[in-house]
């Protein structure tokens, strides 16, 4: 009988402590992809967050291509039902569900090469009754409409409902542009090196984060 239990990665840990440090800064880090298990990491912590100071901002961070859209629009509730001001940061890229959890911040920010996609809601009816399919299209109808609206609410109106709802009918995917991006609402804020607005400059703005714990997390 081997009673001997796994190796520990130790890259792993580091990963873990670095995430913990940056909960005691009020910061989420969510990254991967979004299901139940993050959902509920993330419900867990905005609450937790809250009880400590209903008043200081949090800041939820973001790296996914997405999950299941269930969570991440429940995220949204979440996140919208808060005291606390929340601020969102995409990383490497913020898109489907992560898109939609990007959108619930009060205020977003995203790096000057951040993937921004939204697209129509993805389901597959196989083995199922045509009367069961039909109701589950309407259903996933009337969610796109709430989306549409969602969206078109945190963009202050510089997009419409109709705007989306015309999106998600197309059966393609939105890639956003950065510019395009701050144009529409969808983005407050681009992280960008000083060179990128001024090649005469020398100049390296302050890191957003304490870079010693993001460079524990990438040993």
């Amino acid at each position: 009988m081997n009673n001997q239990f796994p190796p520990i990665d130790q890259n792993q840990l580091i990963k873990l402590e670095t995430f913990k440090e940056r909960l005691k800064k009020r910061e989420i880090w969510l990254n991967g992809l979004i299901d139940d298990s993050l959902i509920e990491k993330l419900y867990a912590n905005l609450i937790d967050l809250e009880s400590q100071n209903n008043s200081l901002p949090i800041t939820v961070v973001i790296n996914s291509d997405g999950g299941n859209l269930w969570e991440s629009a429940v995220a949204t509730d979440i996140m919208g039902t808060l005291s606390c001001p929340i601020k969102t940061i995409a990383l490497a890229k913020a898109n489907s569900g992560g898109f939609m959890i990007f959108m619930a911040g009060e205020e977003r920010i995203c790096h000057d090469n951040t993937e921004l996609m939204m697209h129509d809601i993805t389901s597959t009816f196989w083995n199922k009754k045509i009367s069961s399919v039909s109701n589950d299209i309407n259903y996933l109808k009337e969610a796109q409409k709430k989306m549409a609206q969602f969206f078109s609410i945190q963009t202050e109106g510089r997009t419409t409902p109709n705007y989306w709802l015309e999106l998600f009918e197309s059966g393609k995917e939105k890639w956003f542009s950065v510019d395009e991006a701050v144009r529409l609402g969808i983005v407050h804020k681009v992280v960008r090196r000083t060179s990128m607005i001024n090649p005469e400059s020398n100049i390296r703005q302050p890191n957003t984060w304490d870079i010693m714990d993001f460079a524990r997390s990438q040993q």
